[in-house]
């Protein structure tokens, strides 16, 4: 993405006012097949780890999975979820948990890792016109 400015600075970590990478818990019982959220955790007196929470098979649990650092940099793609969800058995996960202070938003990973930039300004005739928006 080198040269675009994202039209929501905190991409990845958050869209605009919602949180894509959490620092607790959800409560589980909010989580249905094909939910998934991603949330930081402490790792012994290491870095922390980032770990992927979704329901268990019996519905009553959350499996939780520690993702590999080597997988950091790929994590916010389609083909990372494809991957992970080729690897496990079950349903597979599709929707990500975003969080404000007071809702969840249950968001389809495709619109998660596709983020809006905003056009730089263009010069015309000394005049600055306002930034566009752009979806790729």
């Amino acid at each position: 993405y080198c040269g675009l400015l994202f039209r929501h600075e905190g991409w990845p970590l958050c869209i605009h006012e919602k949180i894509v990478v959490q620092l607790a818990s959800l409560d589980w019982r909010i989580l249905k097949p094909g939910d998934f959220y991603l949330q930081v955790v402490p790792y012994l007196k290491k870095s922390p780890r980032i770990v992927l929470k979704c329901l268990a098979k019996d519905k009553h649990n959350v499996e939780e999975v520690v993702i590999p650092e080597v997988s950091y940099t790929s994590i916010f793609t389609l083909e990372w979820l494809s991957t992970f969800n080729g690897e496990r058995m079950g349903i597979a996960l599709k929707n990500c948990l975003l969080t404000t202070d007071d809702k969840i938003f249950r968001v389809p990973w495709d619109k998660v890792v596709n983020p809006e930039f905003i056009n730089k300004p263009k010069i015309i005739e000394n005049d600055i016109t306002s930034p566009e928006v752009t979806e790729e």
